[in-house]
């Protein structure tokens, strides 16, 4: 996911619902309505979703149909894009914005992505203006070439735009035409994600890596869906994790050294969560989704401060902290993207403590999580970020497209289940034609056609 530190509030770049016990079952035959509804919503849940719907109605820019990643701030990610999908799949499915609305709305949206200004001819901008769909800097201020491509918020975007071909098939050639437009030769070798950025003054590209265990598998497993290799990214278990252990629960991390290759591995919530509510609880990830929630109610019960943590926006400088249960060796790490101490920024997270509780309904921890997070809503509309841990500081007012999509995206989970893995079941969603696929991954070929 895309992370810098703003100077001004913009957004950065896991019963009937999922039931641990239940979800790494062998698949069942595709049902006549595919996907299938497997839960409903009662009275609590489409308070929550109506609340989390207001931000998006509140943010909307009639301009382009893109929302604001952060209240009131016309800037957006590939990211936040992917949760405004989810926030807008959803409210059509609880009936918060009609059918007519929701497909002219869509289809704007996706209008927009296709003819995005690509940087480096290549893939879209870290960041855009809302109102304009310009290129933009981290300060929204328009930016001639842009400032590089996260791949690891395409793959959240990526997935979206599967899950909207899946349920709305009538978007899914325009859903298709958007990825399509996108080169993947660098983006996509090696069975890995690379970003982009330009490497110093002269404006030349540089190409590395992007991903560290966590998001780098939730983004990866989204690529691969599609038809990508992604063999060495898409599973956690690969030759960069190692074991770590916090409040006396056994972790699975990430060994790469921040110090040396710049990217810090973060150990949050928010990307267990996603993996486990879009792409489905299997072997590999249910244990790690496990050890991510017992960690956290593990502290809980040893501090009796309530633990929820994710990177979030904040209402206040540095405006973006990573509240983490592991990063660069420390335990409960709350730092910035140059590795700065915000222990004294550290909030309980509304979208993970959210997410745990839906993840596991049946845990008494999770009416703990629920109760925390009830006071955190904007009068205005949107669930706050948070509540910091300090009750000096109170709410973290910081409202975003984020937050408020995942939550509604965990409401969605609840009626409709993993829908990635619900969608390859039935044979639906984006569709890339084989010749893209094949010229992606003829990397002489595509590399020559690009000129890069």
């Amino acid at each position: 996911m895309l992370r810098f530190t703003p100077t001004l509030p913009v957004i950065l770049c896991c019963s009937v619902w999922l039931n641990i016990a239940h979800a790494a079952e062998p698949p069942k035959a595709a049902p006549q309505h595919c996907p299938a509804r497997i839960g409903q919503l009662d009275e609590r849940d489409r308070a929550m979703a109506t609340l989390a719907w207001q931000y998006f109605e509140n943010n909307r820019q009639p301009e382009t149909g893109l929302v604001n990643a952060a209240d009131n701030y016309p800037s957006t990610t590939l990211w936040d894009v992917g949760s405004t999908l989810a926030a807008f799949i959803t409210a059509e499915k609880l009936g918060l914005i009609e059918r007519e609305r929701f497909d002219k709305n869509i289809g704007q949206m996706l209008y927009t992505l296709r003819h995005l200004d690509l940087f480096n001819g290549e893939a879209p901008n870290k960041v855009y203006n809302t109102k304009t769909a310009q290129k933009v800097d981290y300060r929204n201020k328009p930016s001639q070439t842009g400032i590089g491509v996260s791949t690891l918020d395409l793959g959240r975007l990526a997935s979206w735009l599967n899950i909207l071909a899946c349920l709305h098939p009538q978007h899914a050639e325009q859903a298709r035409k958007v990825l399509e437009s996108w080169n993947f030769c660098r983006l996509l070798e090696h069975g890995q994600m690379y970003g982009m950025a330009f490497k110093d003054a002269d404006g030349s590209v540089e190409v590395q890596q992007e991903g560290r265990l966590g998001y780098e598998q939730y983004a990866a497993k989204a690529f691969r869906q599609l038809g990508f290799d992604l063999s060495l990214s898409a599973r956690y278990h690969n030759q960069y994790a190692t074991d770590a252990t916090v409040s006396e629960v056994k972790l699975l991390v990430d060994s790469r050294d921040a110090s040396t290759l710049g990217a810090h591995n973060y150990v949050v919530s928010e990307s267990y969560a996603m993996d486990a509510m879009e792409h489905g609880v299997d072997s590999e990830n249910k244990p790690l989704l496990e050890a991510i929630y017992q960690v956290q109610q593990r502290r809980w019960e040893q501090t009796g401060t309530v633990t929820a943590v994710s990177e979030d926006n904040i209402d206040r400088k540095p405006y973006f902290v990573y509240n983490t249960i592991f990063s660069d060796d420390i335990p409960w790490a709350a730092i910035t993207d140059k590795g700065e101490d915000m222990s004294a920024l550290r909030t309980v997270s509304v979208k993970a403590a959210i997410s745990m509780a839906y993840l596991f309904p049946e845990r008494e921890y999770s009416k703990v999580l629920l109760g925390a997070v009830q006071a955190a809503k904007n009068p205005k509309g949107g669930w706050y970020s948070g509540i910091y841990e300090n009750p000096e500081l109170g709410l973290n007012k910081a409202t975003t497209a984020n937050t408020n999509g995942v939550i509604l995206s965990v409401l969605l989970h609840k009626m409709y289940g993993a829908l990635n893995q619900q969608c390859k079941q039935c044979g639906k969603g984006v569709t890339l034609t084989p010749e893209f696929l094949a010229f992606n991954q003829n990397k002489k070929q595509c590399l020559a056609a690009g000129k890069f």
